[in-house]
């Protein structure tokens, strides 16, 4: 194996350990998810540090991914950098390491600094009580919407919150997972509003927080959300049709 380590210069003292994370990664640190990725958390000169390690990439994502774009990792790290410079809230990119085999990419690791806030998963059934984050969070939103930053799955899982008086809105909000985002100067009221779309299939929690996004911009916040549940449906059929061709080939 060959590897690939950019290391943003802030953390060059941390050189040694990020250097040994590929090898490291499966028997060190503590698993805090295991599913398509894998994410653990180190201790390293007395920080917590995060790590996630993608997924093994198919052939085609391997050829894509060294000769055509960004890895999924690169663009995590460069994306986390470009949000920073926005003053837009994410963990810290430290690095990005990328491992090759026979000259072609084989997968890639993130290593960012830790936030441990609670994500924003509250809201699915909190939603009628919890006006206070509802209102932080659509500010969030409309932030990143009015800085050109289209997240790439603005699951409630991926947005991270705490209490902050000395914010507007009283909430310090946080950004996650956002390899697959893009930036885009000025974006429309309806790439806006198909950005909202999967943020919670919980219908109620999604329309009020959807109004609310919708009253800080001054748009009529039911059509917002009559637009958004027609693409979300359209999106939910189109999965459970990928999962019974799936199962009818098992």
């Amino acid at each position: 194996m060959k590897y690939k380590y950019i290391i943003n210069p802030d953390y060059e003292y941390l050189r040694k350990f990020i250097e040994k994370v590929p090898e490291a990664f499966d028997h060190e640190g503590v698993l805090v998810y295991d599913q398509r990725n894998q994410v653990r958390i180190f201790k390293e000169k007395g920080e917590k540090i995060v790590v996630k390690r993608f997924h093994r990439s198919l052939f085609p994502q391997r050829f894509d991914y060294t000769f055509v774009r960004p890895s999924k990792a690169k663009r995590a790290y460069t994306y986390g950098l470009q949000l920073l410079e926005l003053g837009i809230s994410t963990p810290t990119p430290i690095a990005c390491i990328e491992e090759y085999s026979w000259g072609l990419f084989r997968r890639g690791f993130l290593i960012s600094d830790f936030c441990g806030d609670p994500d924003a998963r509250v809201l699915r059934e909190e939603w009628e009580t919890r006006d206070d984050l509802i209102n932080a969070l659509a500010h969030f939103l409309l932030e990143m919407h009015q800085k050109g930053f289209l997240h790439g799955d603005t699951n409630l899982s991926n947005f991270l919150y705490r209490t902050d008086p000395s914010s507007p809105t009283g909430f310090h909000i946080t950004t996650i997972d956002i390899n697959r985002s893009r930036f885009v100067e000025n974006p429309t009221k309806e790439q806006c509003l198909h950005n909202l779309m999967r943020l919670t299939h919980v219908r109620p929690a999604l329309q009020k927080i959807v109004m609310c996004y919708a009253e800080l911009r001054g748009w009529n916040g039911q059509e917002c959300y009559n637009h958004i549940v027609q693409e979300l449906e359209a999106f939910e059929s189109r999965r459970e049709k990928k999962k019974k061709v799936k199962s009818a080939f098992k």
